[in-house]
């Protein structure tokens, strides 16, 4: 489901049943106020006042908004802008259920932030792992490697064992051109101190998709360059987009550890402008003509130029996204 433009009257009236969650066990607080006032700038395209828009009922939702996939996407939205806060607080998990029963849709997200807020932290790991991180790429590994190629992959990981025909695939990479996919990957990798795939502590090869999204976007590795890809990566998905956005916001803003790839975080959305990056970067994803975690084939077009890349893939320049 790639991301849907509503119109402005039902911008509106998402907006109205966003604050009645939101404000549902209380004020406003300001990453949420932030995170608000950036979707308004970058996917709206609307400027109302927040504080001044009146509650509106279920059912009212429900006949402003009767696309299903429209429907579906709201209700992300609002289990979305509830990880945006501080904390979870029941009242507002009512209030999700209470328009998601109006509008008939119950994507994942609600589960999720449900298990979030009774603190079932290993069933919340299983779920977004298994729903918007890893499914196509483990099943990748296994369509080419087999069990045991798999095993290999997470051996490698663990720091028990090296996979020496994939590490020295990887090391090749070095004598690449400058300027291509491929040379901008070893270097990124050499630069920041990784392990490539099949050498110790190396990623596994189904996770690479977000070093190369890095590369292609053009974004760093500290805290808002971690988060800025990752929703870069949203915005290209086509199969549950919302999901990437779920594990964003639990790992970096809820503070919950979700992968040993990075470290969690809590409260990111107290750094400065870093709501605004985030809703750019989702909406530069989202001007992608292909979803990068959708089996592409990355090893066919690391020779090709970046810049040819970008244009073919329809990435934005950094500065005409900002």
């Amino acid at each position: 489901m790639t991301y849907i433009i509503p119109s402005q009257e039902q911008a509106r009236a998402g907006l109205r049943a966003i604050k009645d969650v939101l404000t549902s066990a209380g004020p406003l607080d300001e990453p949420r106020r932030a995170a608000i006032a950036a979707v308004q700038r970058h996917l709206l395209h609307t400027d109302l006042d927040v504080d001044a828009l009146a509650p509106i009922a279920p059912e009212e939702l429900a006949r402003a908004v009767g696309d299903p996939a429209l429907r579906e996407q709201l209700v992300n939205g609002l289990c979305a802008m509830t990880l945006c806060g501080e904390r979870i607080d029941e009242r507002e998990l009512l209030e999700v259920e209470r328009f998601a029963a109006a509008l008939g849709a119950r994507p994942d997200a609600v589960r999720q932030i449900h298990r979030l807020h009774e603190r079932r932290l290993l069933l919340l790991r299983i779920d977004i792992a298994r729903n918007a991180l890893l499914g196509k790429s483990v099943r990748r590994m296994l369509d080419e490697g087999g069990v045991y190629g798999l095993a290999r992959n997470l051996a490698s990981f663990a720091g028990l064992a090296e996979n020496e025909p994939v590490a020295a695939r990887y090391r090749s990479l070095e004598g690449y051109r400058e300027g291509t996919l491929g040379k901008a990957l070893f270097t990124f990798y050499r630069a920041n101190g990784f392990a490539f795939p099949g050498e110790k502590r190396g990623v596994p090869e189904g996770v690479l998709t977000h070093d190369l999204s890095h590369i292609l976007a053009g974004y760093g590795t500290d805290l808002r360059g971690e988060a800025m890809t990752i929703a870069f990566q949203a915005g290209y998905r086509r199969e549950n987009p919302f999901g990437i956005l779920v594990f964003l916001l639990v790992q970096l803003q809820q503070g919950v550890q979700l992968t040993v790839l990075a470290p969690a975080q809590q409260g990111m959305l107290a750094t400065p402008g870093l709501a605004d990056d985030i809703v750019r970067s989702f909406v530069r994803g989202t001007g992608m003509n292909i979803d990068l975690m959708d089996d592409w084939d990355f090893w066919s077009v690391m020779a090709v130029d970046l810049d040819e890349l970008r244009r073919r893939y329809g990435v934005l320049p950094l500065a005409a996204a900002a």
